[in-house]
């Protein structure tokens, strides 16, 4: 057997996949408070890790509907989630109490000129997650999906 042969079956494995997994799309709308939650991230971790199955993700529209992918190996970005069951994780880092968004982005823009003085007040503060944790926190949370076969929609309302 020459070494061609040999790296056939190789490279026919490396076109396939490893895991042969199934897609679907997956889409829906969160809700926070009854209300459309828009630029948060939606992120469903496989239950149960197995080869190849990776966590699909998707950042909410203004009106809070998402759509899901997932992105491969190789820099290929496909559309929905593969087969089985998934936690489910929504997050929202906003400013801190007391800031709007346009001010926090007015700070941080001013804070990354090179030409400004360093002042300790000038110092622009983290933002913090506004989605409790039992909802943000891929071991905590409580909102669980299963992706199966055909569209699947998966509403999201976090009280």
């Amino acid at each position: 057997m020459n070494a061609f042969t040999r790296l056939v079956p190789v490279l026919v494995l490396s076109l396939v996949g490893c895991s042969g997994e199934k897609f679907a799309p997956v889409a829906g709308v969160v809700t926070y408070r009854g209300t459309p939650l828009a630029d948060a991230t939606v992120v469903f971790t496989p239950e149960s890790p197995t080869e190849g199955v990776r966590a699909a993700t998707a950042t909410t529209g203004p009106d809070g509907t998402y759509q899901l992918q997932t992105n491969l190996p190789g820099g290929v970005t496909k559309p929905g989630a593969a087969h089985g069951k998934f936690k489910v994780t929504v997050s929202k880092f906003v400013p801190p109490s007391g800031i709007s968004e346009e001010e926090y982005n007015k700070k941080l823009q001013a804070e990354q000129d090179p030409n400004r003085p360093y002042s300790p007040n000038s110092v622009v503060p983290a933002k913090v997650e506004m989605i409790p944790k039992e909802y943000s926190d891929s071991q905590a949370t409580k909102i669980e999906a299963t992706v199966t076969g055909g569209a699947n929609e998966v509403k999201i309302e976090i009280p």
